[in-house]
C-alpha cells in the first residue's frame, strides 16, 4: 500500500469513527430520555426488569381471574339455558 492509498485508508477510518461516536452519542441521549420517561411515571429505571415481570405476573393472575368469571358465566347461562329448554 503506498503513502496516499495509507492516509485516505486512515481518514476513511477516522470518518467512520466519527459516524459511529456520533451514533454513540444519539444512542445515549435517546436511553436518558427513556430512563426520563420511566422516572417520570414512577419507575426505577435500574429495576425495570424487575418491574417487567411483576407486571407479566400482575398480567397472568388478572387473566386467571377472568377466566374463573367467564367459566362462572359460562356456567350460569348453562343451567338458564337447560332450564328454558326443559
Amino acid at each position: 500500500m503506498n503513502t496516499e492509498a495509507i492516509l485516505h485508508k486512515k481518514q476513511d477510518l477516522l470518518s467512520r469513527r466519527e459516524r459511529l461516536l456520533g451514533k454513540l452519542e444519539a444512542a445515549r441521549e435517546n436511553l436518558s430520555k427513556i430512563d426520563e420517561r420511566l422516572r417520570e411515571k414512577g419507575i426505577d429505571p435500574e429495576s425495570l426488569e424487575d418491574e417487567i415481570n411483576r407486571l407479566r405476573s400482575e398480567n397472568e393472575a388478572q387473566k386467571a381471574k377472568l377466566t374463573q368469571a367467564l367459566e362462572l358465566a359460562e356456567s350460569v347461562i348453562e343451567k338458564i339455558e337447560s332450564r328454558v329448554r326443559g
